[in-house]
């Protein structure tokens, strides 16, 4: 079974790149600028190779970008020191995050990143890790895969026998000839379970418009 550090390493940042067109990005960005503001520091975790880190650095805001892929972080660093950027960039994985408690005011979370934690001790880990390392008051924006009606697992052996007992809410598939890790499929009802084994009550969860495609958008805070 492939992992996110595998299939990102070999579908590489100029394969990522091609996966959004400049009119996504900016549909995306403009939504998340809604949220923040420059007197927060933010963390853009799973940043890849800096789509939204470098941008935002860019207009001014505060950010710090950490991937569990090191090639992302490499091109990520590249493109940073090319525009005379001081962004910190960090390796790390979000079940485990390489920050203090309480070092940000905000963290986003884009694209597939949590999806792609299908079991749900690993994504109470990272929801857990996000509110360790925010700041009192401080929010999680954290972007998933939304689908109306959930793809059949193709076998349990892929996944796990977790996944069996999840809800076969895991779906797998290729993504540009890749094969890709599996993802977790959420909706309000697993998101509440989610939260209330975290002990975080105040949080929304919506499907809406995201770069121009339905997505199911949670924001939590500390």
């Amino acid at each position: 079974m492939r992992t996110s550090k595998q299939f990102y390493t070999k579908l590489t940042a100029k394969g990522l790149k091609q996966r959004k067109t400049a009119l996504h990005t900016a549909s995306e960005l403009k939504y998340i600028k809604k949220l923040l503001n420059k007197r927060q520091h933010i963390l853009d975790l799973a940043c890849g190779y800096g789509r939204f880190t470098i941008p935002l650095a860019r207009q001014g805001y505060s950010i710090e970008g950490m991937d569990i892929t090191p090639s992302l972080v490499k091109d990520a660093k590249a493109a940073a020191k090319r525009e005379h950027l001081d962004i910190h960039f960090r390796i790390g994985d979000m079940r485990r995050l390489p920050y203090a408690k309480d070092s940000f005011d905000a963290i986003i979370c884009t694209w597939n990143a949590f999806s792609e934690l299908y079991k749900e001790a690993d994504q109470l880990k990272a929801v857990n890790e996000m509110l360790r390392v925010l700041k009192k008051g401080g929010f999680a924006f954290i972007e998933m895969r939304y689908a109306r009606v959930v793809p059949k697992i193709h076998t349990n052996k892929s996944v796990g026998d977790e996944a069996v007992r999840s809800g076969k809410r895991i779906t797998t598939g290729k993504t540009a000839g890749i094969g890709s890790m599996p993802q977790y499929v959420h909706n309000k009802s697993t998101i509440r379970r989610i939260m209330g084994k975290a002990g975080s009550r105040r949080y929304i969860a919506v499907i809406e418009n995201f770069g121009g495609r339905e997505r199911f958008l949670l924001r939590f805070w500390k």
